[in-house]
């Protein structure tokens, strides 16, 4: 099972439980989010990443340019915990965990919302790694990663009880793309993965593969 397989399955639950219709709504996503990409310039392999300084679920300040010191790091940002696609794919990522750490290497989540529904999502699903709250999505801009949901999104998702302002603290329906950096020792961008499909990503197995 690969990532984009698990995502793959998550799309067609969801197709099957709120019809077909509602692939319309991703496609409507993807096209806001494509047409961000094409006016920003994003993290490369390469570049030095920029440094930040994120509130992890314990409360305590995760430094990029202190983590990054003990070993690689691994940078994922997701929409949010409201979002299936997000919520299966750090599942699965977390069932690399240990084989990451055998690497020297550390993984860190990255979303908008409130460092309260993170620690709660954290719990509910029982991650091994830690999630850091991107309050107003500040670390997601410097990254180039911010658009805002379209009207159709923010409609639908409050028809069914989503409230993205509220999760992320603001009011905003702001989110990320959807995007995993591999950051090395010397706070360069080892790997980089950016695109406007939340329903395809970038697999533990490709960044495993670069940290060899």
């Amino acid at each position: 099972m690969t990532l984009n397989k698990e995502l793959t399955d998550v799309e067609a639950d969801i197709v099957k439980r709120r019809g077909k219709g509602i692939t319309t709504l991703f496609d409507q996503q993807i096209d806001v989010a494509e047409h961000h990409l094409k006016n920003v310039s994003v993290a490369n392999v390469g570049n030095l990443a920029r440094d930040f300084s994120l509130e992890d679920t314990n409360e305590e300040k995760v430094t990029l340019s202190e983590i990054v010191i003990s070993g690689p790091v691994i940078l994922t940002f997701y929409r949010g915990s409201w979002c299936n696609f997000c919520n299966a794919a750090l599942k699965f990522w977390d069932r690399y965990v240990p084989e990451i750490e055998a690497r020297g290497s550390k993984l860190f989540a990255i979303a908008p919302e409130k460092i309260e529904i993170c620690r709660e999502f954290k719990a509910a699903s029982g991650l091994k790694f830690d999630l850091l709250s991107d309050s107003n999505n500040e670390v997601a801009k410097m990254y180039g990663l911010v658009y805002e949901l379209p009207k159709a999104a923010k409609e639908k998702l409050s028809s069914f009880g989503t409230d993205v302002g509220v999760v992320n603290g603001n009011g905003l329906w702001e989110v990320p793309v959807t995007a995993t950096y591999v950051i090395g020792k010397d706070q360069r961008v080892m790997l980089a993965d950016c695109g406007p499909d939340y329903r395809k990503r970038l697999g533990p197995e490709a960044v495993l593969a670069a940290l060899q």
